[in-house]
């Protein structure tokens, strides 16, 4: 017998947010009906807060935003931070250093609430993905020349890797188990890979976890739709999990299938429930 869902958690970007599009009216009232429903509301982004922020009007009806991949809770009504997680300086510093040996360009996300400011590298040419990046975040990026450089705890390090270094992928992740290395694809170009470095134990799965607890309701109690590998730690903890069509093919056949985020999957997924 299935459980009777009490909440449902999306994906942002390449699930709701379509790539240079916005959110559809018909997805907006699909979380209200949610909210009609008796549905506890969570969108859980790898998006930094200000980023999340541009996005998502104060208005916008969700009850909780789970975003850095899970570094930070925000209730919403009063916009209330309710939860963050964070690497020490040290510990910052011994990763970078670690990065640094192999030639590879990455940025230091600083502490929540003001993660979208970020110390960069150039010491590697640089993916076209990182210099967008760079570009559009360039009032709030400090360039460093050694680890020695970094001066304050972070939210995570964010790495993109390009065609010669993807050979690193899982070298980095298993050098670096003692965090939590979560993989994703870019939200800009929807094609680079991206890294993102956190600390242990922190992913959108571990934090949508403790926010279910919090509200006293089980996993099985819960649905997900998510794109991406960055959102399988959350989907598998949930009683019904879906991807939008738009999803990496090598992740379809363990899940339940709507329709693509431009074609409002995230409203077939709520009627499905």
């Amino acid at each position: 017998m299935t459980n009777k869902i009490r909440a449902i958690i999306t994906d942002l970007d390449g699930t709701l947010l379509p790539k240079n599009g916005e959110i559809s009216g018909i997805n907006k009232k699909a979380f209200e009906y949610a909210q009609q429903k008796g549905y506890f509301r969570i969108i859980a982004t790898g998006r930094n807060l200000y980023s999340s922020l541009n996005i998502l009007p104060p208005d916008f009806p969700i009850d909780y935003l789970v975003f850095s991949s899970g570094a930070g809770i925000l209730r919403w009504s009063d916009q209330k931070l309710l939860f963050s997680r964070h690497l020490e300086l040290k510990e910052t510093q011994d990763i970078a250093r670690y990065l640094w040996n192999y030639n590879i360009n990455f940025t230091i996300q600083k502490g929540i609430p003001d993660n979208h400011h970020f110390y960069y590298t150039d010491i590697y040419p640089l993916h076209p993905d990182y210099k967008h990046r760079l570009k559009t975040y360039a009032p709030f990026g400090t360039l460093i020349h050694a680890p020695e450089d970094i001066l304050d705890k972070a939210t995570q390090l964010i790495i993109i890797l390009d065609a010669i270094q993807i050979r690193l992928l899982e070298k980095v992740k298993t050098d670096l188990a003692a965090y939590s290395v979560v993989r994703s694809t870019s939200p800009v170009d929807h094609q680079a890979i991206w890294l993102e470095i956190f600390p242990a134990g922190i992913n959108k799965g571990t934090s949508c976890h403790h926010l279910l607890n919090e509200l006293g309701i089980s996993c099985g109690e819960c649905a997900g739709l998510g794109n991406d590998y960055n959102d399988v730690d959350f989907l598998d903890l949930c009683g019904q999990a879906f991807l939008v069509n738009n999803a990496p093919i090598d992740l379809k056949p363990h899940y339940k299938s709507v329709a693509s985020d431009r074609n409002n999957g995230f409203a077939e997924f709520i009627g499905k429930l």
